[in-house]
C-alpha cells in the first residue's frame, strides 16, 4: 500500500519547512483543475459585483429567482455560478474546492468534468420533477408552486464528488456517502428549497455515473477486519442525531420554509404582534386568530428564542456521544427524544383542547404534530434496539453529579418563577394565580416551537418580570448544555484490573521498549487469552500505542488485529507507535500506511570491544574517568544512599530549569520512572562522593530472565568532564559482556541505546505514494512531523543525541508509526505532540516557534557543528541546545 516511508537516517535536505513547502507546491500542481475552477468561480462573482457597482446599479438578484408555477429556466441558470453575498461566495468556494480536490486525483480531470456536467443536467431536470411530484402527493401545490427558489453552484460539482466514490477505497467511500447524503437531506428536509431536490438527484446521478465509469465492484474489495457493524451503527445513528440537532437551524434560516420537517418557519414571520387583539384574546373577548397572536408574542421574546436554541446544543453533544459509542449518551438520547415526542403530542393535541378553543388546530398543525412526533420517536426506538452496541461506559461519578446539578437547577428555577409570580402578580397581565402559574410552568422550560398552538395565559409587564419569565428556562438549559458536554468529556470507566495484569505480562516477554508500557498515562488492552497486551493512550480520539504488543510473543501479530477491532468498537482510530519491522510488515499487508521515525541503536554485549581507531573517543573517556578518580556504581534507585538519591534529583532539576520547554513524556522517562525497583541505574561518582552523571536502564524479559537492557534516563551535572556519558555507556556494555561470560545460562542478548525521538523523519526520498497520495498525504505528514522535530531541536537536541550514539558502532533497527487511515494525518501529528509534551502551554508553543530558524543545506555553521559533534559531542555540553544530547533518553520516536 501507499504511504510507507523507509527513511534511513536524518540528514539536512534544506530543512523540513522547505520539504513541506515542496509538498504543498506538488499538491497544488496535482489539484490545478480544482484550484483554477474555484478561482474562476470567485473571479466571475467579483467581476459581476464590480460591474454593477461601477454603474451604481443594484444587483439583479430577483432576476435569478423563479417558481415551479411560473418556471423560467433562463432566469434560473445564472444562479449556478452567481452568489448573493460574500458569505455565500466564501462558503461555496470552499465546498467547491474541497469536492473537486477529492474527485480530481481519483478520477482524473476529464472524468471530473464529464461527471459534473452530466449529473448537473440530470439533477436539474429530474430534481424539479421530483419536487413537483412529491409536493403534489402531499397536496401542497399551492405552497411549493409559489416558493421562489434558485439553484446552488454546488449542483455543478457534487456529481464529480459522488462519482469518485466508485474509485475510492471503502473508508473514503463510506465517509463521502454518509456525510454527503446526510448534509443534503438535512438541507432538503428542513429547508425545502426546490433547488435542494436538484442537488440530491445530481448526487445520486453522479454516484451512478461513477459506477459506470469504474465498472463492476471488485468482490474482495472489503477492508478486512477494520470495520465492525457496531462501529458503523454508532456512526450512522450519530449522524442522524446531528441532523435532528442542526435541522431546526436550517428551517429557521431557510427562505422557503417548505421542507417536510420544517417546524420553525413561523419564527421569521414579518408580521408583528397586534397588542389590542392579543389583550382581547387573553381576556376571552375574541377567539379568531388568537393562536397566531400567541405565536408572534412568543417569537418576539429574545429570551424565549434563546431557550429554543440551547436545546439544539444539548442535542449536538448527545449526537457526538452517540457517534463515539458512549452508552450514557445513547441512554440520555433515548430519554430526551421520548420526552420530546410525548411533549409534542401533549402540546399539539392535549393542550389546545384543554384551552377551550373551538378550533384548536390551524393549517398544517396535524401534519406537523405527526411528523415532529414520529421522527424523534423512531430515533429513540432505533437507539433502544441498538443499545448493546454502545459499550463505552462513562465513570459513574460525573454522571451522578451531572444529574444532581440538573435536578437542583430545575427545582431552583421553578421555585424562583413560582415565588416571583405569587409575590409580584401585579407585574403580569392579567394577574396570574397559583393555578395559572403552575399551568404555565412547563412552558418556561420548553422550546417555543412546542407552544405555538397553545393558549397564552399571561405576559410579563415589567422588565424584572420579563427577565424572570424568560430567564429561568435559559438558566436551566445553559446548565444542561454544560452538563451534556461535561458528560461527553468525562473519563471513560476503564478496566483497572488490566493494569495489574499488564505489569505481570511485561515480565513474560517483550521487545526492547516494552517496559515503557508500565509508565503512568497508559491504558491497557488485554488479549482474549490474557497472555499478551497492548498499552495505549487516547489523544484526539486516536488510540496511540506505546510500542507494540508484549507478553506471549506468539500472539503479537494477532494482537495487532484484535486491538484494532477493540479501537473501532470504541470509536477510536488505532495507531501503532514505535513498532519494529515484523509488526509494520504485518500491518502493511492489511493496507496500513507507515512512516519510519528513527533507527534504534543496539549493541551486542558479547561482541563488545573498544579496540581500533573508531573507538578512540570511548577509550579516552574511560581513561579520563580513571585519572579523575571517577567510578561507576550499578543498582536500583531505592538501594542507592539517600545522598545519592538527592543528588540525582538535583541534577534532574538543574537540567529542567534550564529548558525553555517542559520535560518530555511518553517514551521519555524522568526521575519517577527510574524509581521502579526493576529498573537499574548506573551512575558515575567521584572520590568526594559527588554524582557526576546518571543513566537508567529498562529491562526486557524473555524466557523468564532479563535478556536485554534499554537506555532511558541520561543526565549529568553541569561542569562534569567531557566524555562522562561515553564512560557510563561503555561501562554498562562491559558489565553485560562480563555477565554473559559468568552466566552463560542467562545471557544478555542486547543493550539498546534506543532511538532519538523524531530523528528518522527527514528523508522522504523513498516514499512512493500511490494514486491516492493526494488523499493519503503520508509524505506531507512526515515532513510536518519533521518540522515539529526541527522546532524542538534547539531545546532537546535530538540530532546531537543521534550522532552521539553512533560512536558506539551499534547496529541500526528501524522503528515505525503505522496507521490505517490517511484521514488521521492532522489528528495524528497533534496527538504525537500532545503525547510528548502534555503540559505544553500556548505561550511555550509560541516561544518554540519564535526560536526556530530554518536551516540551509549549505549552512557552514551547521557543517562545523556536525564536524565538532563527530569529533567530541561533549565539547558543547554547556550549550543548552546540545546539553540534552547527554540528558534526554535515547528513545524510540
Amino acid at each position: 500500500m501507499s504511504g510507507q516511508t523507509t527513511a534511513r537516517r536524518p540528514h539536512d535536505d534544506g530543512g523540513a519547512g522547505v520539504q513541506l513547502g515542496r509538498d504543498l507546491r506538488r499538491w497544488a500542481h496535482e489539484q490545478r483543475f480544482a484550484l483554477w475552477t474555484t478561482f474562476g468561480f470567485v473571479v466571475v462573482n467579483l467581476c459581476w459585483w464590480l460591474w454593477y457597482a461601477a454603474q451604481h446599479r443594484t444587483l439583479p438578484y430577483a432576476s435569478m429567482h423563479t417558481t415551479l408555477g411560473a418556471f423560467d429556466l433562463a432566469r434560473l441558470l445564472p444562479s449556478l455560478v452567481l452568489t448573493r453575498s460574500v458569505f455565500q461566495l466564501i462558503v461555496e468556494a470552499l465546498l467547491i474546492v474541497c469536492m473537486l480536490c477529492i474527485a480530481e486525483p481519483m478520477i482524473g480531470v476529464w472524468r471530473t468534468v464529464t461527471a459534473s456536467l452530466s449529473s448537473a443536467v440530470i439533477g436539474i431536470a429530474f430534481g424539479l420533477l421530483l419536487c413537483a411530484g412529491f409536493n403534489a402527493l402531499l397536496q401542497d401545490n399551492a405552497i411549493i408552486y409559489h416558493v421562489p427558489f434558485t439553484l446552488s453552484p454546488l449542483v455543478l460539482v457534487v456529481g464529480a464528488l459522488f462519482a469518485s466514490t466508485a474509485f475510492a477505497y471503502q473508508l473514503w467511500r463510506r465517509r463521502i456517502l454518509l456525510i454527503g447524503y446526510t448534509t443534503i437531506l438535512v438541507v432538503l428536509l428542513y429547508g425545502g428549497n426546490p433547488g435542494d431536490y436538484c442537488l440530491l438527484v445530481a448526487a445520486i446521478a453522479g454516484q451512478l455515473i461513477g459506477r459506470a465509469m469504474a465498472g463492476p465492484p471488485i468482490e474482495d474489495e472489503a477492508w478486512h477486519w477494520q470495520y465492525s457493524s457496531s462501529s458503523e451503527t454508532r456512526r450512522i445513528l450519530g449522524a442522524i442525531g446531528v441532523v435532528l440537532a442542526v435541522g431546526p437551524v436550517i428551517a429557521a434560516t431557510s427562505r422557503s420554509h417548505a421542507g417536510p420537517l420544517t417546524g420553525l418557519a413561523w419564527v421569521l414571520s414579518p408580521v408583528s404582534v397586534n397588542t389590542g387583539k392579543l389583550a382581547s384574546c387573553m381576556h376571552g373577548q375574541i377567539t379568531s386568530g388568537c393562536f397566531h397572536q400567541y405565536e408572534l408574542m412568543r417569537a418576539s421574546m429574545t429570551g424565549d428564542l434563546l431557550r429554543s436554541v440551547l436545546p439544539l446544543l444539548v442535542m449536538v453533544a448527545l449526537a457526538i456521544g452517540v457517534y463515539l459509542g458512549r452508552r450514557a449518551a445513547a441512554v440520555c438520547s433515548i430519554v430526551f427524544y421520548l420526552a420530546s415526542s410525548a411533549i409534542t403530542v401533549c402540546y399539539y393535541l392535549v393542550m389546545p383542547f384543554a384551552s377551550g378553543a373551538a378550533m384548536p388546530f390551524s393549517g398544517r398543525a396535524v401534519e406537523t404534530c405527526v411528523v415532529n412526533t414520529l421522527v424523534p420517536l423512531l430515533y429513540a426506538v432505533a437507539l433502544i434496539a441498538k443499545l448493546p452496541d454502545f459499550s463505552i461506559r462513562t465513570k459513574a461519578r460525573p454522571l451522578h453529579v451531572g444529574l444532581i446539578v440538573l435536578g437542583a437547577t430545575l427545582v431552583l428555577c421553578a421555585a424562583v418563577y413560582l415565588v416571583f409570580g405569587l409575590t409580584h402578580a401585579a407585574d403580569f397581565t392579567p394577574r396570574p394565580g397559583l393555578r395559572a402559574l403552575l399551568a404555565e410552568l412547563p412552558g418556561r422550560f420548553l422550546p417555543i416551537g412546542f407552544l405555538t398552538n397553545t393558549r397564552l395565559a399571561f405576559v410579563p409587564g415589567t422588565a424584572l418580570a420579563s427577565a424572570v419569565y424568560q430567564g429561568v428556562g435559559i438558566v436551566f438549559w445553559i446548565v444542561f448544555v454544560v452538563v451534556a458536554f461535561a458528560w461527553l468529556n468525562a473519563t471513560i470507566d476503564y478496566d483497572r484490573k488490566a493494569h495489574a495484569r499488564a505489569e505481570e505480562l511485561v515480565e513474560h516477554g517483550g521487545e526492547s521498549m516494552s517496559f515503557m508500557t508500565t509508565w503512568e498515562g497508559n491504558e491497557y488492552w488485554i488479549s482474549p487469552t490474557g497472555r499478551s497486551a497492548v498499552a495505549y493512550r487516547v489523544l484526539n480520539h486516536i488510540a496511540l500505542t506505546t510500542t507494540g504488543p508484549f507478553g506471549d510473543s506468539e500472539e503479537w501479530m494477532s494482537d495487532l488485529d484484535e486491538f484494532a477491532r477493540f479501537c473501532r468498537d470504541h470509536s477510536w482510530s488505532p495507531v501503532f507507535y514505535a513498532v519494529h519491522r515484523p509488526a509494520r510488515d504485518h500491518l502493511a499487508r492489511l493496507g496500513w500506511h507507515s512512516i519510519m521515525v528513527g533507527d534504534e541503536m543496539v549493541i551486542d554485549p558479547r561482541a563488545w570491544k573498544t579496540t581500533g581507531k573508531k573507538w578512540q573517543d570511548v577509550r579516552t573517556a574511560i581513561n579520563k574517568a580513571k585519572r579523575e578518580g571517577i567510578t561507576d556504581v550499578m543498582g536500583t534507585y531505592a538501594d542507592a544512599p539517600s545522598d545519592v538519591q538527592t543528588q540525582i534529583q538535583e541534577i534532574s532539576e538543574q537540567w529542567s530549569q534550564g529548558k525553555a520547554l517542559p520535560e518530555m513524556k511518553f517514551t521519555l522517562g524522568g526521575v519517577e520512572e527510574l524509581k521502579d525497583p526493576r529498573v537499574r541505574i548506573l551512575y558515575a561518582i567521584d572520590a568526594d562522593g559527588v554524582v557526576q552523571a546518571v543513566t537508567s536502564w529498562l529491562p526486557t524479559w524473555r524466557d523468564g530472565h532479563v535478556a536485554g537492557w534499554t537506555l532511558d534516563f541520561m543526565r549529568y551535572r553541569s561542569g562534569s568532564y567531557n566524555g562522562i556519558m561515553e564512560f557510563l555507556i561503555a561501562r554498562m556494555a562491559q558489565r553485560m559482556h562480563d555477565w554473559d561470560e559468568e552466566h552463560p545460562d542467562e545471557p544478555v542478548d542486547f543493550i539498546s541505546l534506543s532511538a532519538a525521538p523524531l530523528t528518522g523523519l527527514h528523508d522522504a526520498s523513498e516514499a512512493k505514494p500511490d494514486d491516492g497520495a493526494n488523499i493519503d498525504g503520508t509524505v506531507m505528514l512526515q515532513h510536518s512531523l519533521a518540522l515539529v522535530a526541527d522546532l524542538l531541536e534547539p531545546a532537546y537536541g535530538f540530532k546531537s543525541l543521534y550522532n552521539f550514539k553512533k560512536k558506539f558502532q551499534p547496529s541500526e533497527h528501524p522503528v515505525y508509526i503505522c496507521y490505517p487511515d490517511s484521514a488521521l494525518l492532522a489528528n495524528l501529528g497533534i496527538a504525537i505532540v500532545r503525547a510528548y509534551l502534555p503540559t505544553l502551554t500556548f505561550r511555550g508553543a509560541l516561544g518554540m516557534l519564535s526560536s526556530f530558524k530554518p536551516k540551509k543545506a549549505d549552512d557552514d555553521t551547521d557543517k562545523k557543528k556536525d564536524a565538532d559533534a563527530k569529533k567530541d559531542p561533549d565539547s558543547a555540553q554547556h550549550d543548552p541546545g546540545a546539553q540534552v544530547a547527554h540528558q534526554d533518553p535515547p528513545k524510540q520516536a
